[in-house]
């Protein structure tokens, strides 16, 4: 049986979708919320906590409570979580966005412009001169938006938001064994995936997608992928926060 405060949680969450609450306003308080929805202040209480835990709403201490503002890395906390409680391996994980960028990559050879070739040589551009300059955040950073670059070629808003989550699973799925060798890092490897998008052949993308990361199969990453992703991400943290600059990726 559910509990009351789901019951809450739903109609709040409703009237926040909805927009009957708007961003960033402050909403009644506890005791004007046990009123008006005839339940008791507890029942609220533990209401805002799971609402506050999805990013629906910030609880200020001595200010009220507040809708939150949207967020994206909401979905990505939850998806990493999610995996993170999972017995998913890193290999598992390769496998799930292999299948899923080279699905992408075809369509967007079919229908990307050059407008949106040139952006992806620039974020090339940016990860090989940080590489050759053992800038490891930066080339984070430029390799992460490359990927992603390949879903912003379809030009398809909701699609990115959908899978901005994936973000996380780049991250992780991306650091080299060696993170400070300029030879892990594979520059050169994404020419082939460059020149098949540029050529329009959506199969032939689809073939340099999948051999770009043929590294995955090889000894020298076995170790890697056959960690859990709840190890891996923690081990990627631990990496991402010894360097400057935000967390991001790279392969």
């Amino acid at each position: 049986m559910a509990r009351l405060s789901d019951q809450v949680v739903a109609d709040l969450r409703r009237a926040i979708v909805d927009n009957e609450y708007e961003p960033g306003s402050r909403l009644p308080t506890a005791e004007a919320l046990s009123e008006s929805m005839g339940v008791s202040r507890s029942v609220v209480r533990d209401a805002l906590r799971t609402l506050s835990s999805m990013g629906l709403v910030e609880v200020r201490h001595g200010h009220g409570i507040f809708v939150a503002l949207p967020r994206d890395d909401v979905l990505t906390s939850a998806l990493t979580l999610r995996l993170q409680r999972s017995d998913l391996t890193v290999g598992e994980v390769f496998d799930a966005r292999i299948a899923l960028e080279s699905a992408l990559a075809a369509e967007a050879a079919r229908i990307g412009d050059t407008e949106a070739w040139a952006l992806m040589h620039k974020h090339l551009d940016e990860f090989e001169t940080a590489v050759r300059g053992t800038d490891w955040s930066s080339a984070h950073r430029a390799h992460l938006d490359f990927h992603l670059s390949i879903i912003r070629a379809l030009r398809l808003p909701a699609l990115e938001l959908i899978l901005e989550p994936l973000q996380e699973l780049i991250i992780v799925s991306s650091i080299p064994t060696e993170p400070e060798s300029a030879e892990r890092w594979g520059l050169g490897s994404h020419d082939p995936i460059m020149r098949a998008l540029e050529s329009g052949d959506a199969e032939a993308t689809r073939t340099a997608v999948q051999g770009h990361f043929a590294y995955v199969r090889t000894d020298r990453y076995r170790e890697h992928t056959e960690r859990s992703f709840r190890e891996a991400r923690t081990a990627a943290a631990r990496q991402l926060s010894s360097q400057a600059g935000p967390p991001r990726a790279n392969r």
